[in-house]
């Protein structure tokens, strides 16, 4: 017998047979004869049959106990039903009954908690020789059933780094919710709690605790029960949780200070005993860093506020962490070009210095790459550090990038983006101050026609698939670059 059988169970529409003797062919041809007389036959119920102390191996469980009924006729053969608040079940003369079906039936009945359900019940004795039959029922009794399943409390409580490990702070109480209703409808608890920092704002690993609001009323709440790791030391992400005593049972979780995000999003299925930590990273408004140099834009190193798609191309964020800058072009070796910040300045920039890659050093020297060819480049903003890898993917050569959309009738060569890179191979494309004057959705085509063209359900940041879904675009208006290589796509609100 499978153990925890899961709420879902309670959508399941169990199949009740009908009071109707269904065991012999064709009962409508069946002559009317003498009834076979029961006898001294009893049935009484039994204690209660609590779920959670049937070990998984047992199959079948008794619900009552039955003396037979007698027959005057050695050949009729006496077979047993039960019937729980009406519906069917089959039962052997000695009260037992299938352990999954009772189980089964009462959760969806009355549901998963582990209390006790009283059952309406009667037993009905059908005895046959295969020709006749004759049938007798039993008075009412009880069958008393609890089904296996854990303890739910109706509130958990986070404690640990993220709180001082206190439940005393009205601002710092994280409460895990189960967005309301019947707890083994619903057993899935989840609370959101930022990450962990020291004194000094760096970040560290986040320790903790679940507390289940019985603990949490406790005087001295490290007495009582705590939901934790089985094992102490352990560092998973997602797993299987256990409940019990604190530092004996239940050991503290911990989301490692290099899991990178603002928040994380802890979610425990409290009926089936697990666990997923989500890290959460908060987007922002992307943070760019430009490319100029001799075979950057137009190769005149102008670095001007208004160079954006002539002497400054700009690298893309990445969708879901504005803090990692991505750019992938096409470079020729000897041509120097550098990162910068702020357009018109040259005060926060990343060149070489003996071959190394050095940021705001003022004796910082052009980056070149040793041999022609496609390069990426990656810079990470929150730990300050870029690299330069050669780009092994196949790339094509676009004459044109379009814009296609509802707002001009999904012309394919229509709505034009303006190549960026002139001196070299061109990869990025930008469209200046258009106004989208209503929302509107749109995609991105090559050369043209539908082809190939690029979509994502991603906004204002995206990174475009051939043949994926329209780019749902809020009105307003708008720099749009893109870069056909990576696909990737930024509506910089102006």
């Amino acid at each position: 017998m499978k153990k925890f059988l899961y709420i879902a169970a309670m959508t399941l529409l169990l199949a009740s047979c009908t009071e109707d003797f269904k065991d012999w062919a064709n009962p409508q041809s069946n002559p009317q004869e003498e009834v076979v007389t029961f006898g001294t036959g009893s049935v009484a119920g039994v204690d209660v049959i609590d779920f959670a102390e049937v070990p998984d191996t047992v199959d079948m469980v008794k619900v009552c106990n039955i003396t037979s009924p007698g027959s005057n006729y050695e050949s009729y053969a006496p077979k047993y039903y039960i019937y729980l608040n009406g519906e069917e079940f089959m039962l052997t003369p000695d009260g037992m009954m299938n352990a999954d079906e009772l189980e089964l039936y009462v959760v969806s009945q009355f549901g998963q908690a582990p209390e006790v359900r009283e059952i309406p019940a009667y037993v009905k004795c059908i005895m046959t020789d295969g020709t006749t039959a004759t049938s007798i029922k039993s008075g009412e009794f009880t069958v008393r059933v609890i089904p296996d399943a854990p303890k739910i409390s109706s509130t958990y409580y986070y404690i640990g780094s993220s709180n001082g490990w206190s439940l005393s702070n009205p601002d710092a109480m994280y409460e895990l919710t189960n967005g309301g209703g019947d707890v083994y409808e619903n057993p899935v608890f989840s609370v959101v709690v930022p990450a962990a920092y020291d004194e000094a704002g760096n970040r560290t690993d986040n320790w903790f605790k679940i507390v289940p609001k019985e603990t949490a009323e406790l005087d001295t709440i490290w007495n009582g029960d705590m939901i934790g790791y089985a094992v102490n030391g352990e560092n998973e992400m997602s797993g299987s949780f256990v409940e019990g005593p604190n530092d004996e049972v239940a050991f503290a979780f911990k989301i490692p200070a290099d899991i990178r995000a603002d928040k994380y999003r802890l979610t425990f299925d409290m009926f089936n005993r697990t666990f997923e930590f989500e890290p959460i990273k908060e987007l922002g408004t992307p943070d760019l860093w430009y490319l100029v140099g001799s075979c950057i834009g137009n190769g005149s190193w102008g670095n001007v506020p208004d160079a954006l798609g002539t002497a400054l191309v700009p690298m893309y964020p990445d969708p879901t962490n504005y803090s990692m800058l991505y750019y992938v072009g096409y470079f020729p070796a000897g041509q120097g070009f550098k990162l910068i910040h702020n357009p018109g300045s040259w005060d926060e920039q990343w060149g070489m210095n003996g071959g190394a890659l050095v940021k705001n050093d003022g004796g910082s020297g052009n980056i070149e790459v040793a041999e022609d060819g496609y390069y990426q480049i990656i810079y990470d903003m929150e730990y300050d550090a870029v690299t330069i890898t050669k780009y092994t993917e196949n790339v094509s050569v676009y004459n044109s990038i379009g814009m296609p959309g509802a707002y001009q009738n999904w012309s394919p060569s229509g709505t034009l983006m303006t190549a960026m890179s002139t001196v070299v191979e061109n990869h990025d494309w930008l469209m200046q101050n258009y106004t989208y004057v209503t929302d509107t959705e749109l995609k991105f085509t090559a050369d043209g026609s539908w082809t190939v063209n690029w979509g994502s359900e991603a906004f204002p940041v995206g990174i475009g698939v051939q043949n994926g879904p329209n780019i749902k675009v809020v009105a307003g208006a708008y720099d749009v670059i893109f870069n056909d290589i990576m696909g990737t796509y930024y509506f910089i609100a102006r």
